[in-house]
């Protein structure tokens, strides 16, 4: 009678017991919407870098390192043209450059004065080339998945 018993017991439990050890099928896009909501979409992970700037572990040494030979990059490129003006320039532009999720630069804008371009109606195309020259840039990172950057890059033109 006991073994009935124990029997009858143990069957009662395992239909009624176990409804709580039931697992919630939670859907992937629900996990992905919730991720989604977690993520800061303006912030990323690793700045886009040249070669020489790939040792430095740091975020904002890195950021530096990347814009500081990015510019260097340019100004080397600029010095190869000669100018030939009556006049002195000391202007300041603002090259806005789009790096894509690839490592492709490309020039979105230049901000500069009017009297600049007439003054070097070749600053557009030479700033142009000098991006397109500029050696491998490995892409910025988030998640690390390979993402486009923009860059807002002052420069100052001097001629004498």
């Amino acid at each position: 009678m006991q073994k009935i018993n124990l029997l009858l017991l143990g069957v009662v439990f395992l239909c009624f017991g176990c409804k709580d050890f039931e697992t919630k099928k939670v859907s992937s896009t629900k996990i992905v919407e919730e991720e989604l909501k977690h993520i800061d979409w303006k912030a990323i992970e690793q700045y886009p870098s040249f070669d020489v700037c790939e040792k430095t572990t740091e975020k904002q040494q890195q950021k530096a390192c990347f814009e500081q030979h990015l510019s260097a990059y340019i100004y080397e490129e600029l010095a190869t043209h000669q100018v030939i003006s009556n006049d002195s320039i000391n202007q300041k532009i603002v090259l806005y450059i789009k790096i894509d999720a690839t490592g492709k630069p490309n020039i979105d804008s230049i901000q500069a004065p009017k009297t600049l371009f007439l003054k070097l109606p070749e600053l557009s195309n030479w700033l142009t080339e000098a991006v397109v020259k500029l050696p491998k840039i490995f892409p910025a990172q988030k998640r690390g998945i390979p993402v486009s950057t923009n860059y807002k890059l002052p420069l100052q033109i001097v001629t004498q």
